[in-house]
């Protein structure tokens, strides 16, 4: 499980790095653009962010030096990056379902004792 600054890091290379699968040389500088400010990332801290990614099979780094890095994303680090983001928005619409479901029950209970006090109103 990658925490958010890992999974913000895979996706900024993914998207520099596109989806032909080729080898891409990314200077630090470029990578720390991508990101959030938020997140406040150094030289330092994308090295070991991608050694951490590396190791777990996510990219493949061929080269790195202090101003660049050559790095790809392998298959493994695309189907994570998607099944993230495909959770991430099904826990997002989930919430607002259930919430829609609690509210549109509770407005058809009122509404049908509504109804059914009328109803009885008219039968007596």
């Amino acid at each position: 499980m990658l925490d958010k600054r890992s999974f913000k890091l895979l996706d900024s290379l993914l998207k520099i790095c596109g989806e032909d699968g080729s080898y891409k040389i990314i200077e630090y500088a470029d990578i720390s653009r991508a990101m959030l400010p938020r997140y406040r990332v150094d030289n330092e801290n994308i090295s070991q962010i991608v050694k951490f990614l590396a190791a777990a099979e996510l990219i493949d780094v061929k080269y790195t030096d202090e101003s660049v890095i050559c790095v790809t994303i392998l298959p493994k680090g695309r189907i994570y990056e998607e099944e993230r983001s495909t959770q991430k928005q099904n826990k997002v619409l989930g919430k607002g379902m259930v919430f829609l479901i609690i509210f549109g029950s509770f407005l058809a209970g009122i509404l049908g004792a509504i109804v059914g006090g009328i109803l009885g109103s008219f039968l007596d």
